[in-house]
């Protein structure tokens, strides 16, 4: 069998124009593909108990993950706390990018906010160096100290920390936004040119 040289500079055409005619026959399927996915990734942020319940505010009594009043009261959120918007927000703006490298190959990147980044972007009402999103992971102090009345100096019109301990119950921690973007992160993981 005899041995073929091919020039570098034919390589590279040759690399160069696959590329042209995969990005036109592979970027719409990645698209929808992704799509798909992201569709998914704030179906399970909106469909997520914790969402739902942050969402209904202190209509969600008793709450399924603190046993007695509402998560949102307990955390404290002020009445016109919307805290579930900027996380979706920030998963909404998840996106593919097609990135051509110098010898014109073709390859993608997706961009999504990571959890350190959701964390920062979402401070408790009444302490903006801690997040409440982290606390629903990893738990939260306090809760053996929330009581749950209508009183005018709670922020979410029910709820107060008493002076003293009440009860012995704690914060049951939830993964919440991790688990969604472990979710998403699996997926995406699976696209491929």
């Amino acid at each position: 069998m005899s041995r073929v040289i091919v020039p570098k500079s034919a390589v590279e055409l040759a690399l160069t124009q696959a590329g042209r005619h995969l990005r036109e026959n592979v970027e719409p399927r990645l698209l929808n593909e992704f799509s798909q996915m992201k569709t998914s990734l704030l179906s399970n942020f909106d469909d997520h108990p914790v969402t739902r319940e942050l969402e209904l505010k202190t209509g969600a009594d008793p709450s399924a993950f603190t046993s007695y009043g509402s998560l949102f009261g307990f955390i404290g959120f002020n009445e016109s706390d919307e805290p579930t918007r900027i996380v979706r927000e920030m998963l909404e703006k998840s996106e593919l990018k097609f990135i051509k490298s110098k010898s014109g190959r073709l390859d993608f990147r997706v961009f999504h906010p990571s959890k350190e980044e959701l964390f920062a972007a979402t401070p408790l009402p009444w302490a903006t160096g801690r997040s409440w999103l982290r606390g629903i992971e990893s738990g939260m102090s306090g809760f053996g100290r929330y009581l749950n009345i209508e009183n005018e100096a709670s922020r979410a019109g029910k709820g107060i920390q008493a002076k003293n301990k009440l009860r012995s119950t704690r914060f049951k921690p939830t993964k919440y936004i991790s688990k969604i973007l472990n979710d998403f992160i699996q997926k995406i993981e699976k696209l491929s040119l």
